[in-house]
């Protein structure tokens, strides 16, 4: 089968299509022979050597996909041969065929392209548990969601839209994506980098603040995000894609009485393996709101898979970035 493979770490230029074995399931696995594969931020990190887990060299990039399913692994059932299906594997999604557990294993919604089951795995779940589990997120609550044109981003947004958040503030780098943010759910689009998303947070919830703060940017992003966080608010960290940590003050911490949480999404599925299924359950059932909608912002051909990396760390893009055969 062709795959993506990465033989080496450095810059996207180092993938290449390859002839490789072909993928097989194990037991408890399905193999799925992949339509569309869609991109995220760790793909780029993993293949810089910058990403907390690291595979062993060579290996084939991308986490979710959509296709069809080809083969079960001993002992797997419940899932019908030829069903289109998304899915999130472990890794090797930028392939003909890739290997994924069967619970990360569901039906293509209705109304779904491929492009968008394939773009919906990852980001939605990463962004659930960011809000429900790690947020606490209430109904009625304001949420301040940072990069809110990005995967994980307009994610969060519909999700929040979704669950009943009060006043949604999505920020973005450009004018270009604010229509973006709000096509998705936002009650306010701002450019942080022309505008005081801070003064705009406080006027906009009447002083209140935001309940939950949703960064995947770090940096001076997040640093400002405590200037307009609620009382007893929660800073939820995802990432850095702005390739800075910030600088977070114990003592404003403790006057302000807010609560700064982390997610590694993936970490989930080594130390609490039921919660990624109850996550699971609880945000398809979200999906017959009509509020969680994919947005697909390029489309490459997977031999482009450099280029489309390239575009994906360039932070230009809005939404996902899919691959298709």
């Amino acid at each position: 089968m062709k795959a993506i493979l990465a033989r080496e770490l450095g810059d996207p230029h180092v993938l290449k299509v390859e002839e490789v074995d072909r993928a097989r399931p194990l037991s408890g696995e399905v193999l799925i022979r992949v339509r569309t594969a869609a991109l995220n931020y760790p793909d780029y990190l993993m293949l810089k050597g910058q990403y907390q887990v690291q595979p062993p060299l060579p290996y084939t990039p991308g986490f979710e996909l959509a296709g069809t399913v080809d083969e079960l692994g001993p002992g797997v059932t419940g899932v019908e041969l030829g069903s289109r299906v998304m899915a999130q594997c472990n890794i090797g999604a930028l392939a003909e065929f890739a290997v994924a557990p069967v619970n990360s294993v569901f039906p293509i919604p209705d109304g779904f392209s491929d492009d968008q089951a394939a773009a919906f795995p990852l980001v939605y779940q990463t962004s659930y548990f960011g809000l429900a589990y790690r947020g606490q997120l209430q109904r009625g609550e304001h949420v301040l969601v940072h990069s809110a044109a990005g995967g994980v981003g307009h994610a969060a947004v519909q999700i929040a839209r979704a669950m009943g958040a009060g006043k949604i503030i999505g920020t973005a780098g450009s004018d270009q994506k604010l229509d973006v943010i709000r096509q998705c759910g936002a009650d306010v689009a701002v450019n942080y980098r022309t505008e005081d998303f801070v003064e705009i947070v406080k006027r906009e919830t009447g002083g209140h603040g935001a309940d939950c703060v949703y960064d995947p940017v770090g940096g001076e992003v997040c640093e400002r995000s405590t200037k307009c966080i609620a009382f007893e608010g929660r800073l939820v960290i995802i990432g850095f894609t702005s390739g800075a940590f910030p600088a977070l003050r114990a003592n404003h911490i403790l006057i302000k009485n807010y609560s700064v949480v982390g997610l590694h999404w993936g970490y989930y599925r080594q130390m609490k393996r039921e919660a990624i299924e109850r996550g699971w359950r609880e945000l398809l059932a979200l999906i017959p709101t009509g509020r969680l909608r994919p947005v697909i912002g390029a489309r490459y051909a997977m031999h482009e898979a450099a280029a489309a990396l390239e575009h994906l760390a360039s932070r230009s893009a809005v939404g996902k970035i899919v691959l298709y055969w």
